[in-house]
């Protein structure tokens, strides 16, 4: 049996603009479809695409997605941070007076909203809540857009570093004997703070750290149970990015890093690929409408655009021969529409089935003849 029959977990990662959130919710369609009770978790989806799943928009709460003919289910949510972090922090709080002067304070707020890491941590930790959940055979999760993924995987660090006590100690002027050189450079540091930012910050800010003494050991638990869920035989880790430059130096930087957490790539999907069109002189380019100089333009640009694209498709299969590296053509027509989007995900499910079963037991690190980008 190939190991994508079996999988539970579908993580689906890359850069913006790339269509994953479209792949996602596709594949989630077509899990339902060949009936599996499946949830899919979307990072802030396309207004067309929660109508076409028959929604006015998402919610953080679970919704069920109608599909005629189906005989699993689907239930789609999206991710709410701010929501989920609440929770992190009722969770890792000492107490319930801890966790309530963690919630009120107004730079909570601000921290949530605006430091690096949050959105990825938010995600995972509902990864994990779903995980928890036996009631559903297959789970999607669309992980949020980052130039860099490597994000994903080490928000729960990071965030767990923020919140490290030597951190906390080091503003608070509680360095050991050896570091009174530094003291001094810290001070001078909060004064000059002070004087931009006023004493009134600084001191609620100061009070803020006091109340997050102690929660970092929950952070990197959790941080823990997330490379350990990703790594798990079950989990099927699946990378959407484009057949450029660009997107090729990103997913192999990507591809070394995640070995590093000893974390395997299950299959890479170039998606949206331009197919060939006709040549102008091919009698299948005469019912164009348009002046011949404008058709012998826009088949020239498609030309090119496709065999550029073909290009780096070589480019990524040549520098991982063991990795399945997916082809899906760029959609004809509107993919809001629950039948479409169903076509999609079957296309995306057949091709991980053929695909070859060795991602949990071979290394995806790029071999040394790839090709180098330019």
């Amino acid at each position: 049996m190939n190991s994508f029959d079996d999988k539970r977990i579908f993580l689906i990662g890359g850069p913006g603009g790339v269509g994953k959130t479209t792949l996602a919710a596709s594949l989630a369609i077509e899990l339902a479809k060949r009936g599996h009770r499946t949830v899919v978790l979307t990072v802030d989806p396309a207004k067309r695409l929660a109508q076409a799943l028959g929604f006015d928009a998402f919610h953080k709460e679970l919704q069920k997605v109608e599909i005629e003919g189906a005989t699993g289910e689907l239930f789609a949510s999206m991710l709410d941070t701010k929501h989920y972090f609440d929770k992190l922090i009722a969770r890792f709080a000492g107490s319930e007076q801890q966790k309530r002067r963690i919630l009120e304070h107004p730079i909570y707020r601000t921290m949530v909203e605006s430091l690096g890491g949050t959105h990825e941590y938010a995600a995972m930790e509902r990864l994990l809540e779903f995980a928890e959940d036996k009631s559903y055979d297959k789970i999607v999760i669309d992980t949020p857009p980052s130039q860099n993924a490597i994000d994903l995987l080490t928000a729960p660090q990071r965030l767990a570093d923020f919140m490290d006590n030597s951190v906390l100690k080091w503003f608070q002027g509680n360095v050991p004997g050896y570091l009174k050189l530094f003291r001094t450079g810290t001070k001078m540091a909060m004064k000059l703070l002070q004087s931009v930012f006023g004493a009134e910050f600084l001191n609620s800010f100061a009070s803020f750290l006091d109340n997050l003494e102690g929660m970092q050991s929950g952070f990197r638990q959790r941080h823990l149970e997330v490379i350990a869920l990703l790594g798990n035989p079950k989990t099927a880790f699946l990378l959407v990015t484009a057949a450029t430059a660009e997107r090729y130096r990103e997913s192999l930087a990507f591809l070394k890093k995640i070995e590093e957490h000893n974390i395997h790539l299950n299959a890479l999907v170039l998606n949206r690929l331009e197919t060939a069109c006709p040549k102008a002189s091919d009698p299948k380019a005469s019912g164009l409408n348009g002046s011949r100089p404008l058709i012998d333009a826009i088949l020239a640009y498609y030309h090119a655009l496709h065999a550029q694209q073909q290009e780096w498709v070589d480019a990524f299969e040549k520098a991982l021969p063991e990795l399945p590296v997916i082809r899906v053509p760029r959609q004809g027509g509107s993919l809001h529409e629950v039948a479409t989007l169903s076509k999609l995900g079957g296309l995306l499910l057949h091709s991980l089935l053929r695909s070859k079963d060795d991602a949990n037991t071979q290394s995806r690190t790029p071999t040394k003849s790839a090709p180098v980008a330019h």
